[in-house]
C-alpha cells in the first residue's frame, strides 16, 4: 500500500536517511530526552556558537520509523546560520519509547512535536520567542496543527508536504504508479475502485469484511501487483489511528497560520501533487491574512529534493542549493530579527 503509514521504497518515508555522524563531529551537541506523558523521546540538541538569545528549530519527520540521524546531517548548516536544531527519534523508533508509529494517530504525533517545542523553549541560550518548525512530507500536515495549538511559533518551514490532503496525495501517488505500470483504462478504473473501498474503510471503519473479500478477488487480476494493499489493511482496533489518511484536511490549520512560512518542493515529486499543494497552501494562508510566505520549487527534484532516480541501490544527491535556501531564509527572516512579530 502506498499509504503514508507504510515504509515505501523512495523518498516519501525515507526522506532523510543519511549518515549524520560526520556532520555532528564538529558541532556542540547534547543527548537529551523529551517527556510526553508516558512517551520518552530520545533527542539531540545542537547549538550555534552564539552565547545566548538564538532561535531554534524543531524537526518533524515524515511518515515511517524515523530516527534523528537524518535531520542532524543538516546541523552545521543551521548552526552556521545562528540557529539551533532539535531532532528526536520518532515514537516507537530508535531509542524513543511509545507505541509503534503505525499505531499512533496524527494527534499523537503532533503532541510529541508540541512537547519538543516546549522543551526547546526552556533550554538555556534559546530565545523562547524564536522557536519554529521544519517539517518534511507528513510533517507538512503536522506543522500547522502544532502551530495552532502552540500559538507562539516564530516560523514554519515545510519540505514536500502539506497543502494537498493525505487522500489527494495518495491518489496522486497511485496514479503515478499506474502510469508507470501502463495500466489500461479498464484496469486503472478497477484499481481505483478498490482504492475507493479501502479509503472508505479507513475513514469510516465500515465493512472491513467486504473490503478483504474484494481484495481477495482482485489478487487474481494482473493490475493488482501495482496496488497490493492487502497486507497493510489495519485491524478494526487500529483503524481509528489510520482514519486521518482518508479524512484529514490541512486547510483549516493553514488558514489560521500567521507565522512566516517557507515552502520547498520538487517539480518531479511522484508522491505529492506539487502544484495542487502550493495552490492550497496559498489559499489557506490568504484566508489567514498571511502574506509572509516564500515558495521555492526545485527543477528536476523529487519528493526528497533529490535529483534523478535511485540506481544500483544508491540514493541520488540533494539538489544543489537546497540547504542554502533554508538557511538563507532563516538568516533573512528569523536569525537576525528580534523585533516583535
Amino acid at each position: 500500500m502506498r499509504n503514508p503509514f507504510r515504509v515505501r521504497r523512495g523518498a516519501w518515508l525515507a526522506i532523510w536517511v543519511v549518515v549524520a555522524s560526520a556532520a555532528l563531529a564538529e558541532e556542540p551537541h547534547e543527548e537529551v530526552t523529551i517527556d510526553n506523558g508516558e512517551v520518552r523521546l530520545a533527542a539531540t540538541l545542537v547549538r550555534p556558537a552564539a552565547e545566548a538569545g538564538y532561535p531554534g528549530v524543531v524537526f518533524i519527520h515524515g511518515s515511517g520509523p524515523h530516527k534523528r540521524a537524518g535531520p542532524l546531517a543538516f546541523a552545521s548548516a543551521f548552526t552556521d546560520a545562528g540557529v539551533g536544531l532539535l531532532a528526536f527519534d520518532k515514537r516507537g523508533s530508535g531509542e524513543s519509547t511509545g507505541a509503534h508509529w503505525g499505531s499512533s494517530s496524527l494527534e499523537d504525533l503532533s503532541e510529541d512535536v508540541l512537547a519538543a517545542v516546549e522543551f526547546l523553549r526552556r533550554q538555556a541560550g534559546f530565545d523562547p520567542d524564536r522557536i519554529g518548525l521544519w517539517g518534511v512530507s507528513q510533517g507538512g500536515w503536522l506543522a500547522p496543527m502544532v502551530a495552532e495549538r502552540d500559538g507562539n511559533l516564530a516560523f514554519v518551514i515545510v519540505t514536500s508536504g502539506g497543502g494537498a490532503s493525505p487522500l489527494q496525495s495518495e491518489l496522486f501517488s497511485y496514479g503515478q504508479v499506474f502510469d508507470r505500470a501502463k495500466l489500461s483504462v479498464r484496469d486503472r478504473a478497477a484499481a481505483m475502485a478498490l482504492l475507493g473501498d479501502y479509503f472508505r474503510y479507513l475513514g469510516t471503519g465500515e465493512d472491513r469484511a467486504g473490503l478483504m473479500a474484494a481484495i481477495g478477488r482482485a489478487r487474481e487480476e494482473s493490475w493488482y501487483a501495482a496496488l497490493n494493499i492487502g497486507r497493510i489493511v489495519p485491524s478494526e482496533a487500529n483503524r481509528p489511528n489510520w482514519a486521518w489518511v482518508a479524512n484529514f484536511d490541512p486547510m483549516p490549520g493553514i488558514a489560521r497560520l500567521t507565522a512566516p512560512v517557507l515552502l520547498v518542493f520538487g517539480d518531479q515529486d511522484r508522491d505529492q501533487p506539487t502544484e495542487l499543494a502550493i495552490e492550497r497552501w496559498r489559499q489557506g494562508l490568504a484566508l489567514a491574512g498571511n502574506d509572509r510566505v516564500t515558495v521555492r520549487v526545485f527543477e528536476g527534484a523529487n519528493h526528497g529534493i533529490r535529483s534523478g532516480d535511485h540506481s544500483h541501490g544508491k540514493r541520488p544527491p540533494l539538489v544543489d542549493g537546497y540547504p542554502e535556501v533554508i538557511t538563507t531564509w532563516l538568516e533573512q527572516n528569523i536569525a537576525g530579527d528580534r523585533t516583535e512579530r
